[in-house]
């Protein structure tokens, strides 16, 4: 199971959410999808997986480790509000068609 290293947590009032700063550090296993590392993240945070947006990534050549951006809702609505379509597309909570799922 991968580690999760929280860097920083910012609490946005505004925007009905929390931003996450983290690295995920996982050893002997292949890099995690978006898929998993939102079921890790909602674990830790105490949060639903569909409150859940993965927003970047990144991994160096060679190196066990992700660098990540992420934000957690309070609710649903909120992250229907205040994320782009093709971000909510990418985890999960609506269908390429554009259906809200």
């Amino acid at each position: 199971m991968p580690e999760l290293k929280v860097e920083n947590v910012n609490d946005n009032i505004l925007l009905h959410r929390k931003e996450i700063h983290y690295r995920l550090v996982f050893k002997n296993e292949p890099t995690p999808s978006r898929e998993k590392i939102r079921e890790i993240i909602a674990k830790n945070m105490g949060a639903p997986k569909d409150l859940v947006i993965v927003e970047r990534n990144i991994q160096e050549t060679g190196m066990n480790e992700v660098k990540g951006y992420s934000k957690v809702y309070k609710d649903k609505e909120s992250a229907m509000l205040y994320e782009p379509d093709y971000e909510l597309i990418r985890n999960g909570l609506k269908g390429k068609e554009g259906d809200a799922k």
